[in-house]
């Protein structure tokens, strides 16, 4: 009688209860309601930033300030989308982890979730409370020397970043991200600093990936959230639990990523957010969870 969010939510709790434990795999949809936008989306950061040339490792050796560029847009972006004002001395606003973020803690607090697998680099996940994060693309929350591999926290970056404006007027700060050609250093070697993520040309982080196979075939059920499964090598991971005859289940706003769910499995797409479909899939997973015990 045609497609029902309703009935593939009941559906996907109805498999997520019965299973003795599952996984996660989450991409950037997740975190759009925490203000941090989708790249790859109509209007998405990449329709201004050719991700082949702002984020490809070889060209971030040859002109880092590419990547600089197009990180401080985006940290921008999100500090004005959670209401900060157009300086940085008092910092930036960080996003928040949403409710999507919080309805997986509280299925790991149930017993049912052990691995939140995440393309993402915002550690909004671990900011939510979820215990075992592996980050296949890496994370912003560090930055490494190119020269030496000694690491510094973001907030290193920030405040180097703060001191590079000093005596500019706030009405400068986005002209001067897309003119001025700044380059964080390590404090003490001097080096370009590279944030601790995956960029194009480059490898996966030292055994994640092996880690995220491992998680998905260790567990009935992956629940995928917020990503088309575009990205190569990353989206071959949820499709792992097929090879113990397990089920994928996909929760988007629309109808990315279906093509990988076969018609026995739960697509639930059409939402009008994700957050509130992930906690209403959680709500009804509460509420047979005993019933299954």
């Amino acid at each position: 009688s045609g497609y029902s969010v309703e009935r593939s939510l009941e559906k996907a709790a109805d498999v997520i209860a019965r299973a003795g434990s599952m996984s996660a795999f989450t991409g950037a949809g997740i975190s759009v309601e925490s203000g941090i936008p989708d790249f790859r989306s109509p209007g998405g950061l990449w329709s201004k930033y050719n991700p082949g040339v702002y984020c490809e490792y070889s060209n971030f050796c040859r002109s880092p300030h590419l990547f600089w560029q197009m990180g401080r847009e985006l940290a921008l972006e999100v500090h004005l989308a959670n209401q900060g004002g157009m300086h940085l001395r008092d910092g930036l606003k960080e996003a928040e982890p949403n409710g999507a973020h919080r309805a997986l803690v509280e299925l790991q607090e149930m017993g049912k979730l052990n691995t939140v697998i995440t393309q993402n680099i915002d550690s909004l996940h671990q900011r939510a409370g979820s215990h075992h994060v592996i980050e296949i693309h890496g994370t912003m929350a560090t930055a490494r020397c190119m020269e030496t591999g000694k690491q510094v926290p973001q907030s290193e970056i920030l405040r180097q970043w703060v001191a590079a404006r000093e005596g500019k007027p706030d009405s400068t700060l986005r002209p001067d991200i897309a003119t001025d050609m700044w380059v964080p250093k390590h404090p003490e070697t001097g080096g370009v600093l590279k944030p601790d993520v995956t960029m194009f040309g480059e490898a996966l982080p030292a055994g994640a990936f092996g880690s995220s196979w491992w998680s998905v075939l260790s567990s009935p059920v992956c629940l995928v959230v917020g990503t088309g499964l575009n990205v190569f090598p990353a989206n071959l991971v949820p499709g792992m639990v097929r090879w113990r005859f397990g089920t994928l289940i996909v929760l988007n706003k629309d109808s990315s990523g279906a093509s990988s769910v076969p018609a026995s499995d739960a697509e639930i797409c059409g939402a009008s957010a994700t957050h509130r479909a992930l906690e209403s899939l959680r709500c009804r997973f509460r509420g047979q969870f005993n019933w299954f015990l």
